[in-house]
Parts: structure tokens; C-alpha cells; sequence
């Protein structure tokens, strides 16, 4: 298969596992180009590391050799560029979420529609063998009739660790459409779409600070105008329903919570669910040294016991999804990641801060199918 060209917009902290999955895991599939950034040397620094070439953002839109925009930029600008580069012909793979509004995402999957491009939004860790065994396991009835889903994400916020934070509590920021995503993503494409969300969403706080003692900016005070706070209840499709809360309002991070990340509950068993924002099975942390091989199925009431992991992405394979794409593009085959899919994800968290806002339940307007199950022999491993 002739290899997919790809551009990368945005080169902040990011960018560096979406390179080295792009150039190394993937590069079968794609084969990088060039990058570009409104820092200069943020661009000067990837592409040194990655052998790319360098250019301005506008130039790397309207390149010739370039078929795909990975945009890693910013929440604030993920709309402009996603719509510049659909206009220039150009395929687009965009960090989360989609866009900051429902009427700046519909208009994105309407042009790419249009025009016949492929458009969609990360997170693609559901296309990890974690989630992937997950869905295995409800698909063979092992949980019986699905009843309910839980989430949660008790954190501390990025101002934790992040060198310039402010961005995370800015428009389209805040851990509801932050880290929504990872949560909404795994449910729509293991239990399908939702129908209605409703939501609480609060600020806890004004201001921020800087926490990261690496940054020039530590200690210093930063605007908080996003929701730290915000707790959503969906009713999907299906008749399941799932409560997903999101803080960055703990001191702790969310993996120490003391409550499982994900779990799913059907009428014959339980199912503990691996941390959403990563490929592989259950893991003690974000950033345990191993990969986690195993899920946790509890039957009836049997003990919990561990379901080994199928073969898969096991590893942080942000890119995946790219990958996916690019063999759809290039094949014909149908892709497990759709822009369909990543605008229902933005339209349930959008929602549910609506829903806050308003104190009514807001009815969700568009669906999805559910993803295809990965067909992992088609991509490097």
C-alpha cells in the first residue's frame, strides 16, 4: 500500500508519541512529512528529532505532498484548522475534542462529507486491546442483559504538572471535554449511542496556579473560566444507562482515587474496565513500567477474576487511529474511527454542560454507528 503523507500541526509535549508511533509503529502505513508550529522552535525541535521538514502552519496546509493534517494544537484552534485543511483537500486526524461547539463540528463532518474526505477526533485508545477485550467480553453475553455504566476521573488538574496549563481552563477546556473523551468514546463504541444527558457542572475556583516547579511560570496565577467540576448521566440508546464524573478538583491523581476508572454491570456479572486513556489491560497507575495484560470480569457471585487481554495495541499507540484511517482511505475498508462518532462524543459532553446550564435534559440530536471491531492484521504491531 503507498504510504499516507502526513503533516503535523501543533509540536507541543503531545506530539513526541504521535511522531514516534508515526514514523516507527505505523510507518508501514504513513510517512511523515513535515510539521509546523506558531512557536517556530517547538516545529524546529520535532523536526530535527524526526527528520521532517519545517514549515509554516498556512504552507503546511496548502502543501502539495501533504494528504493528512494531524492537528495537535490547542482546543481554541482545533475548529479553524481542522476547516482550513478539509478546504484545501486535505484529510484530518484532530486531538480532542472535535471542536468547541456543535455548530463548528457539524459544519466539519458536513464539508468533510462534501468533499469526500475522512475526518475524525482522537481518542483512538479504545482501539486498544484493553477496550477491545472489553467489548469482546459484553458481545459474548458474559454480563447478560448490560444495565448501567460508571466512570470517574478524580484528579488534580494539569496545572499539576503541565508547564503552561492555562489553556486546560480555557473555552473548550475543563476536564468534561478534557478528558470526556476518553470515557464517552469507550462507552458509545462498546454500548452505541446515547439518546439524552443530563448534567451538574461547577467551578470551584477563579483562578489557578502553576504547580509545576520546571516551569518558568511556577507558582504564578492563571484565569479559570471552565467547569472543574461536572457529572453526567446518559441514557443511551440501548436503555443503559451510565454516570461519568469528571474533577480537577482532587489532590491526587485519578488513578490513586481508591474507585475504579470504568465499570459496567449487567444482570450476570460486573465488568472493571482498564483506565480509558490507555491501549492495554488494568494498570496500577498511568505510567506503570508494564502494560497491564488482564481485565477483571466478575460472574454472578463469584470472586472477580482476571480475563487475559486479547492480541492487540497494548502499548501508549497514540496514532492508531491515524493508521486506521490511512488503511481505510487507502482500501476501501470500512474505519473503526468515524467523524460521526467524534462529533456524538462532543454532543453528549456538550450537552451535558448545557444541561447544567439550564437545569433541563438535554435530547442529543446525533448518533453513530457503533466502531468497527480493529482488524489488527491489517496494521503493524
Amino acid at each position: 500500500m503507498q504510504k499516507m503523507k502526513i503533516g503535523v500541526i501543533g509540536c507541543g509535549m503531545i506530539s513526541e508519541i504521535y511522531l514516534d508511533n508515526m514514523t516507527v509503529t505505523f510507518g508501514n502505513l504513513l510517512e511523515v512529512v513535515a510539521c509546523a508550529d506558531l512557536h517556530n522552535e517547538a516545529a524546529a525541535k520535532r523536526a530535527e528529532q524526526f527528520g521532517l521538514r519545517v514549515d509554516t502552519v498556512e504552507d503546511l496546509i496548502k502543501a502539495p505532498d501533504i494528504e493528512l493534517i494531524v492537528n495537535l494544537t490547542t482546543p481554541a484552534t482545533h475548529y479553524e484548522i481542522n476547516k482550513k485543511s478539509l478546504m484545501a483537500g486535505k484529510h484530518v486526524y484532530c486531538e480532542k475534542p472535535l471542536a468547541e461547539t456543535m455548530e463548528q463540528g457539524m459544519e466539519l463532518v458536513r464539508i468533510a462529507k462534501e468533499r469526500t474526505l475522512s475526518i475524525a477526533a482522537a481518542p483512538d485508545t479504545f482501539l486498544g486491546a484493553g477496550l477491545q477485550t472489553c467489548r469482546d467480553i459484553i458481545d459474548s453475553g458474559d454480563l447478560g442483559e448490560i444495565v448501567g455504566a460508571f466512570g470517574f476521573l478524580l484528579s488534580k488538574g494539569p496545572e499539576s504538572f503541565h508547564p503552561n496549563p492555562a489553556f486546560f481552563y480555557k473555552s473548550g477546556g475543563g476536564p468534561m471535554l478534557d478528558m470526556g473523551p476518553y470515557y464517552f468514546t469507550a462507552l458509545t463504541a462498546i454500548l452505541g449511542p446515547a439518546v439524552r444527558v443530563a448534567g451538574i457542572s461547577k467551578s470551584q475556583s477563579s483562578t489557578r496556579k502553576v504547580g509545576n516547579p520546571d516551569s518558568p511560570l511556577y507558582n504564578t496565577e492563571f484565569p479559570c473560566k471552565a467547569d472543574s467540576f461536572s457529572a453526567a448521566l446518559v441514557e443511551f440508546e440501548s436503555g443503559v444507562v451510565a454516570n461519568v464524573t469528571t474533577t480537577w478538583d482532587m489532590p491526587f491523581p485519578y488513578w490513586e482515587s481508591g474507585l475504579p476508572l470504568m465499570t459496567i454491570q449487567g444482570t450476570k456479572g460486573t465488568l472493571t474496565l482498564p483506565d480509558p486513556n490507555t491501549f492495554c489491560g488494568i494498570t496500577p497507575s498511568l505510567f506503570a513500567p508494564e502494560p497491564g495484560m488482564f481485565v477483571l470480569l466478575r460472574q454472578g457471585t463469584d470472586s472477580p477474576k482476571n480475563v487475559p487481554v486479547k492480541e492487540g495495541f497494548i502499548k501508549n499507540s497514540r496514532g492508531l487511529g491515524i493508521a486506521d484511517m490511512a488503511q481505510s482511505i487507502r482500501s476501501g475498508i470500512v474505519s473503526s474511527i468515524s467523524g460521526a462518532q467524534s462529533l456524538h462524543v462532543l454532543e453528549i459532553m456538550l450537552g451535558a454542560l448545557e444541561s447544567s446550564r439550564t437545569n433541563h435534559t438535554y435530547q442529543l440530536k446525533t448518533t453513530c454507528e457503533r466502531p468497527a471491531i480493529l482488524n489488527t492484521s491489517l496494521l503493524s504491531l
